[in-house]
């Protein structure tokens, strides 16, 4: 099994395992957990560029998530706001897929914590969000955003 398919079976495993739970508060703390410990591990080699939102953006995404830039384009930055489309590949998405759940109930409960936590690392003032009229399989797309409040 390849580690694609690895991650998506995972993902599975914990909506299996929010739905017997009735609830995904598990699966946001495992994956704010893994988020803290990887700050924690990787603190020293975090010194980033730009604003507080380029910053908090290049932390989460190209940093935590490693993803190619080009996969996650930047469509708009000033100082206070960045937002980007997310085409790259989405284990979360598949297991959605797969199992027929809605990701933009999925995302909203499973991934916005734990997403906001890294990003309040960067800067407490900063939130993260993201489109629910622009989420994949219902476009091409994830639409998210780092703004400061």
């Amino acid at each position: 099994m390849d580690d694609r398919e690895r991650r998506i079976r995972r993902n599975m495993e914990r909506l299996v395992e929010a739905d017997a739970a009735g609830g995904y508060d598990a699966f946001v703390r495992e994956l704010t957990k893994k988020r803290d410990d990887w700050c924690e591990a990787n603190g020293d080699n975090l010194k980033l560029e730009g604003s507080e939102v380029r910053r908090a953006y290049t932390l989460l995404v190209i940093r935590y998530l490693g993803l190619d830039p080009t996969q996650v384009p930047v469509v708009f930055e000033d100082d206070t706001k960045i937002i980007w489309r997310s085409f790259n590949f989405c284990p979360l998405l598949e297991a959605c897929k797969r199992l027929g759940k809605d990701t933009r109930e999925v995302c909203r409960r499973a991934q916005e914590a734990p997403a906001q936590a890294l990003v309040s690392k960067a800067n407490r003032r900063l939130r993260f969000s993201r489109s629910y009229d622009r989420i994949r399989p219902y476009a091409q797309f994830c639409e998210e955003m780092i703004e400061e409040r």
